[in-house]
C-alpha cells in the first residue's frame, strides 16, 4: 500500500478546515432562511386575522355600547349643540349656524397624541372616503388650541388626506372648546397637571364620534376604535338604516345646557338648585375605555421603552463586533465581546419584565396596544410575533453556546454558534423596531 506523499499530508488540515468553514457558512444560512420563512408565514396569518371584517358592513351587526341614563319619571329627550363659533385650519370663523343643513360627525383630538388620536383620526378618514358622495360633513375639534394652530391643523388634516370641503379642522378658546365638549356632547376631556403631565399625554378624552343631524341635534354617538359601530354610523349616514336605540343620544329633559357658576361643579349643582323634583342625572352602564381615560404612570416607568431598546441596539452592535473579532481569529476579545452582549440581553429582559408588570399594575394592561393605522400595524405585528417566537429561545441557546465555548468544546460551540448568532441578532434588531413602530411612528 503507497504511503501519502508530503504534499497531501500538509493539505489535509487545511482541506478539513475549508470544509468546515463551509459547513458552518451553510447552517448560519439554513437558520437565516428559517427566520425568514418563520417571518413570512407570520405576516400571512397576521395578514389574514387582521383583515377587514366583511361582516361589519352587513344586517347582522352586533349591538353595540350603551350610554344609558336613568333616573324614574324623567323625561328624555335628544340634546342641541350649543353654539359655537371656532377657527378652522383655513383660518376662517366656523359657527353652529355655518354647519346647519346637513348631518354632520364631530370627534376629538390633539395632533402630539400619543394614544389612540391616531387610530381615531384614521377612523374618520376612512368613514369620509366611505361618505364622499353624501352630503355629510365631518368636523375635528382639537382639545390642545394652543399647540394645534391653524398652520398644525393643516399638516395634521393633509397626513389623513382631508378634503377641505367635507371634512373641517378645528381650534379656538380652549375653555370654549372644553365646555362644548363637556356639556353639549356630555364627553370626557381632562388636562393633565404637574407629574401627570407627559408629552403625548397632556389631555384626557373621549373617543366617542358624535352624530349631529341637520337641526343640530345630537343624533348619536359611535365609539371611533370599535369598527362595527363605525360601520353602523356609515349605514346610518347612508340612510341604509336607523340609528340603533344602543346608538342614540337621549339626556333628561332638565339636564343643565351650560356650565354652571365657577362655584359649583359640572355634576353637582348648588343645594339651593336642587329640588324633589329637579335631581341631578344618574350616569349609569357608561363603559370606561381605556382610550377614554388615560392613568397617571410613574416617570420612570414611562421610560423603559426607550430604555430596552438602547439596550437591544448596544447588544446588536456587540454581536456583529464579536462576530467581526471571531472571524478575524481575535479568540480572547470575542470571547469578552459576546459576554458583555449577553450580559446586556439579561439587563434588558429585567427591564422588559419590570415594564409590563409595572404597566399592569398601574394601568391593568400589560402591554401598550399598537393602534389601528392601516397597513403598518400588520408589519408591526409581524414583526412582534416573530420575534416573541425567537426571543423565547435565545437565552437556552445563548447559554448553551456560551457554556461550549467557555469549556473548550470548541467545535460544538460553533456549531452551535451558527444558529445561535442569527437568531439572537434578529431579536435584538427587531426589539429596536418594535420600539420605533411602536412608540415613534405610532405615536407620532
Amino acid at each position: 500500500m503507497p504511503e501519502p506523499s508530503a504534499d497531501s499530508l500538509d493539505e489535509t488540515p487545511q482541506v478539513t478546515s475549508d470544509r468546515k468553514s463551509v459547513g458552518s457558512k451553510s447552517l448560519m444560512m439554513r437558520t437565516t432562511r428559517y427566520i425568514l420563512w418563520l417571518l413570512v408565514v407570520v405576516t400571512l396569518l397576521v395578514v389574514i386575522r387582521t383583515g377587514p371584517d366583511k361582516k361589519a358592513d352587513q344586517n347582522e351587526l352586533v349591538a353595540t355600547r350603551k350610554l344609558v341614563i336613568e333616573q324614574p319619571g324623567v323625561e328624555l329627550v335628544p340634546r342641541p349643540v350649543n353654539d359655537f363659533s371656532l377657527i378652522e385650519r383655513s383660518g376662517k370663523p366656523v359657527t353652529k349656524k355655518d354647519l346647519l343643513g346637513k348631518p354632520w360627525v364631530v370627534n376629538f383630538i390633539f395632533t402630539s397624541c400619543a394614544m389612540s388620536c391616531p387610530a381615531n383620526t384614521k377612523a374618520m378618514m376612512e368613514l369620509s372616503h366611505a361618505c364622499k358622495d353624501l352630503d355629510v360633513r365631518f368636523v375635528t375639534i382639537s382639545v390642545d388650541p394652543e399647540r394645534d394652530t391653524p398652520e398644525r391643523l393643516t399638516q395634521y388634516a393633509e397626513v389623513y388626506q382631508a378634503d377641505p370641503e367635507q371634512w373641517l379642522f378645528l381650534t379656538g378658546d380652549k375653555d370654549k372648546i372644553f365646555d362644548l365638549i363637556r356639556y353639549s356632547f356630555l364627553q370626557i376631556i381632562e388636562e393633565k397637571k404637574g407629574k401627570d403631565r407627559l408629552f403625548g399625554y397632556e389631555f384626557a378624552h373621549t373617543d366617542r364620534v358624535m352624530h349631529i343631524d341637520s337641526q343640530g341635534v345630537v343624533a348619536g354617538q359611535y365609539l371611533s376604535t370599535d369598527p362595527k359601530e363605525m360601520a353602523i354610523l356609515k349605514r346610518v349616514l347612508a340612510g341604509k338604516m336607523e340609528a340603533p336605540e344602543e346608538n342614540l343620544f337621549l339626556v333628561p329633559k332638565d339636564l343643565p345646557q351650560t356650565a354652571p357658576d365657577k362655584n359649583e361643579s359640572p355634576a353637582e349643582p348648588s343645594q339651593e338648585k336642587k329640588s324633589p323634583q329637579s335631581q341631578p342625572a344618574k350616569l349609569v352602564d357608561v363603559p370606561v375605555q381605556a382610550e377614554d381615560s388615560q392613568v397617571a404612570v410613574p416617570d420612570w416607568l414611562t421610560r423603559l421603552p426607550a430604555i430596552n431598546a438602547l439596550l437591544n441596539g448596544c447588544a446588536t452592535l456587540l454581536l456583529m463586533f464579536g462576530y467581526m473579532l471571531i472571524r478575524a481569529g481575535k479568540r480572547d476579545a470575542h470571547k469578552k465581546v459576546m459576554l458583555t452582549a449577553f450580559a446586556t440581553s439579561v439587563v434588558f429582559l429585567g427591564f422588559y419584565l419590570l415594564y409590563h408588570f409595572g404597566l399592569r399594575h398601574y394601568t391593568g394592561e400589560s402591554s401598550k396596544k399598537f393602534p389601528d393605522i392601516g397597513m403598518i400595524r400588520q408589519i408591526y405585528l409581524s414583526i412582534l410575533f416573530s420575534h416573541i417566537i425567537l426571543a423565547i429561545t435565545v437565552p437556552f441557546l445563548a447559554i448553551r453556546t456560551i457554556y461550549l465555548g467557555l469549556a473548550g468544546k470548541w467545535e460544538k460551540h460553533r456549531t452551535m454558534a451558527q444558529v445561535t448568532f442569527p437568531i439572537w441578532l434578529y431579536v435584538s434588531i427587531t426589539g429596536v423596531i418594535i420600539y420605533v413602530l411602536l412608540y415613534q411612528v405610532a405615536g407620532a
